[in-house]
C-alpha cells in the first residue's frame, strides 16, 4: 500500500498548469531540434533535444491518464476517481503508443529533406576546392572539400580531389589515405590509381606504382598519361625495356608537347643519347613550374592522332 500511495503522491504532484507547460516544453524542444537539423548544423545536439521533447510529451500524456484525485464527501466516505475524463485518457493512450513512430517519421523526413538539399551544394564545394587549389589557396581548398566529404561521403571524387590538396601541402600519407579511400568507394575512379601511382612512384613504392598505372591504363588503355608515367616507373626501376616501349608508344599516340617531350628526353637518357629537350617534366606546368594535382586529377583528353 505504500509504494502505491507514493505513486498516486508523485504523479499527482503536478497540476494542470504543470501538465501544460511540459506540453509547450516539448513542443518548443522538437521545433528547435528540427531547425537544428534542417541547417544541418549540431546534430547530435538536435537528436540529444528531440528524444527530451518527445519525452516531455509523452510524460504530460502519462500523468494524464493516470492522475487520480481524491473527493471526501463527509466524515465517513471518500471517493477516489480519475482526474480526467475517460475519452481523455483514451486519447492519451492513443498518443503514447503512436507519438514515438510519429516523432521519429517527422525527424527523418526533416533530415532526408535536409540531405537532398545539402547534396545539391556538392557541385559547388568541388568546383571551389578546385579554384582554390589551381591558386594556391590550400586552406580554403582543404574547407570546400572537406564539406564536400561531409556532404557525400560516399562519393570517391571528393576523396580525390582532397587527396590532391594533402600532396600539395606535401602530407604524402594524408594524400596516400584518401586515394586509397577514393578507390574503395569507387573502384572505376582512373584519376585516383594515376595520383596514386605518380605519389608512389616519387616515394620510391616502384612495384606498388607501377600496378597502379596497370589498373589506370585498364580503365584508359590508351590515355597517354598512363604509357609516360608508367615509363617513369619503369625507368626508375631498372627495366629499360619496358619503359622505352612506353615513351614510343607516347610518341606514336601523340606529338603534343606536353606528353612527346618528356617522352624523348626519358628515351635519350635510356639510349645513351645527349638529352635534346630541357624540359624535364613529364606533365603540364604552370609558369612557377608547379603542377597543379587539380588539374591532373580531372579527367584528361588522350590526345590520339592519326598515323
Amino acid at each position: 500500500m505504500r509504494s502505491i500511495e507514493l505513486y498516486n503522491r508523485v504523479v499527482g504532484w503536478f497540476d494542470q498548469a504543470a501538465i501544460t507547460q511540459l506540453f509547450l516544453c516539448g513542443v518548443a524542444v522538437i521545433v528547435i531540434a528540427a531547425l537544428l537539423l534542417s541547417i544541418g548544423r549540431l546534430r547530435p545536439l538536435a537528436h540529444t533535444l528531440a528524444l527530451f521533447g518527445v519525452l516531455s510529451l509523452m510524460f504530460a500524456l502519462f500523468l494524464i491518464h493516470e492522475q487520480k484525485i481524491v473527493e471526501r464527501k463527509d466524515e465517513f466516505v471518500t471517493i477516489k476517481h480519475w482526474r480526467y475524463p475517460e475519452t481523455a485518457r483514451f486519447q492519451a493512450r492513443v498518443a503514447l503508443l503512436g507519438l514515438p513512430a510519429a516523432a521519429v517519421f517527422v525527424m527523418l523526413q526533416v533530415l532526408w529533406t535536409t540531405q537532398r538539399r545539402r547534396r545539391r551544394t556538392l557541385p559547388g564545394h568541388l568546383k571551389d576546392g578546385r579554384i582554390s587549389l589551381v591558386h594556391g589557396d590550400y586552406d580554403a581548398a582543404m574547407a570546400a572539400y572537406n564539406e564536400a566529404v561531409k556532404i557525400a561521403p560516399y562519393l570517391g571524387d571528393a576523396y580525390l580531389q582532397r587527396g590532391c590538396v594533402y600532396e600539395a601541402k606535401g602530407e604524402n600519407a594524408a594524400a596516400l589515405t584518401d586515394y586509397d579511400h577514393a578507390l574503395r568507394c569507387d573502384p572505376q575512379l582512373a584519376g585516383a590509381y594515376l595520383r596514386r601511382g605518380r605519389l608512389r612512384t616519387e616515394l620510391g613504392e616502384l612495384d606498388a606504382a607501377a600496378d597502379d598505372f596497370n589498373r589506370f591504363m585498364n580503365i584508359r588503355p590508351n590515355d597517354v598519361e598512363g604509357y609516360l608515367n608508367r615509363g617513369i616507373c619503369f625507368a626508375r626501376k631498372g627495366d629499360s625495356v619496358n619503359a622505352i616501349a612506353d615513351f614510343q608508344r607516347v610518341l606514336k599516340l601523340t606529338n603534343h608537347s606536353d606528353f612527346a617531350d618528356p617522352a624523348r628526353l626519358h628515351l635519350d637518357q635510356l639510349q645513351g643519347r645527349e638529352p635534346t629537350h630541357a624540359s624535364t617534366s613529364p606533365l603540364p606546368t604552370e609558369g612557377n613550374g608547379a603542377t597543379h594535382p587539380a588539374l591532373e586529377a580531372a579527367p584528361q583528353p588522350q590526345h590520339n592522332e592519326p598515323q
